[in-house]
């Protein structure tokens, strides 16, 4: 169990045990963020109180040192987290909020926005150049629609064959779905699924598909575009933003893309597929 106490002076050693317990039940990649956040807030703020003003104070210093504005909201949901974990009132009130919004707009231009979405034809392509590994992660974040994460934790065990030589995927636990509770099944096809199969070569069933961490992943995908000649950087999640434009640009309906990558919401399959509905929109019909 972690002990938060060496994170932030922001707890008491009382408030740590509980605290503690909710901390190890956030996702990795959550707990790093906030570790990350509230130990950088805890050295700032000192014994000064923690109140919504002090708060204000700090979001104009991570600004002025670079901070994007979503590294900003980051910066409130780790507090905000502490504060609701160890029943303290929290700072993040209608001051801090504001500020949030003006330095939103000022830093407009900041931090990496949404990934770039890895087109079906791009993804081809890469197929066609790269060694059997980068192949096969390039199925699993396009076709599969999987996370990094997703991709680092899949087993053989995890793959089923079916009918018309497709693979099921069976994602077993992911960023919405930590305790495994949700049927969340994905489809490969086609060379997408051949370029996963000839990964095994003797493999296990325990064995780890990928067999890197996803940061690894994510780095393999960005070569391998280059590799190909694609000019914008594309990172392992431009493949599930990728799958969402695609599908909804050839017709799909905002139903069957959600469970294609196993979308918890609409909005989300909006945002990603914003560009390609604009295509699909009245000014691409009548003009």
């Amino acid at each position: 169990m972690h002990d938060l106490t060496t994170i932030t002076n922001l707890i008491t050693p009382e408030q740590n045990e509980t605290a503690a317990i909710v901390f190890d039940a956030l996702a990795p990649n959550t707990r790093r963020a906030y570790e990350t956040n509230l130990k950088a807030f805890a050295a700032w703020i000192g014994n000064d109180q923690l109140t919504d003003p002090k708060l204000c104070e700090y979001l104009q210093y991570a600004f002025d040192c670079g901070k994007s504005p979503a590294s900003l909201r980051m910066i409130c949901a780790a507090v905000q987290w502490l504060c609701t974990s160890t029943d303290q009132p929290s700072p993040v009130g209608k001051r801090s909020k504001a500020k949030i919004k003006k330095l939103s707009e000022a830093g407009s231009d900041r931090g990496r926005g949404q990934a770039k979405p890895l087109t079906y034809d791009n993804a081809v392509s890469m197929l066609t150049i790269g060694n059997p590994l980068d192949k096969g992660i390039v199925a699993l974040a396009f076709m599969a629609g999987l996370r990094r994460s997703e991709i680092a934790a899949l087993t053989w065990n995890d793959l089923e064959e079916s009918e018309n030589d497709n693979l099921l995927i069976h994602v077993r636990t992911s960023k919405t779905n930590r305790a495994g509770e949700d049927t969340d099944i994905r489809l490969l096809k086609n060379g997408f699924a051949k370029a996963v199969r000839d990964l095994r070569s003797g493999a296990s069933d325990d064995d780890l598909v990928i067999g890197l961490k996803p940061q690894r992943i994510s780095q393999r995908i960005t070569a391998l575009a280059k590799q190909a000649g694609i000019t914008h950087k594309l990172t392992a999640h431009s493949g599930r933003v990728g799958l969402a434009s695609e599908l909804t640009a050839r017709g799909a309906s905002t139903t069957e893309t959600m469970l294609a990558g196993n979308w918890k919401t609409a909005r989300m399959v909006a945002h990603y597929s914003a560009g390609a509905k604009a295509q699909r929109g009245a000014v691409a019909k009548f003009l």
